[in-house]
């Protein structure tokens, strides 16, 4: 499992492992989850000019929307 270090609103690094990486119409998004925690968060992931970067989801009806598919997604994986 790949992981990554971000930066906390205090610049703090944190351990994220990437659990998924997914596309939904033209966007990309990745599933992590930071190292001892439970809590999963689905982020946008863009690549410009060879830089890659998560951002935040704020409108929440489409953060729902994205978490929906990425459920069912991991559910229909867990079938096969």
């Amino acid at each position: 499992m790949n992981s990554i270090f971000l930066l906390d609103e205090n610049n703090n690094e944190v351990e994220f492992n990437i659990l998924d990486t997914f596309g939904i119409d033209e966007k990309n998004y990745a599933a992590l989850q930071e190292v001892g925690d439970d809590m999963i968060m689905v982020v946008e992931v863009t690549n410009t000019d060879d830089l890659i970067t998560f951002k935040t989801i704020e409108d929440q009806n489409e953060l729902d929307e994205i978490i929906e598919f990425y459920e069912e997604m991991k559910r229909d994986n867990d079938e096969q």
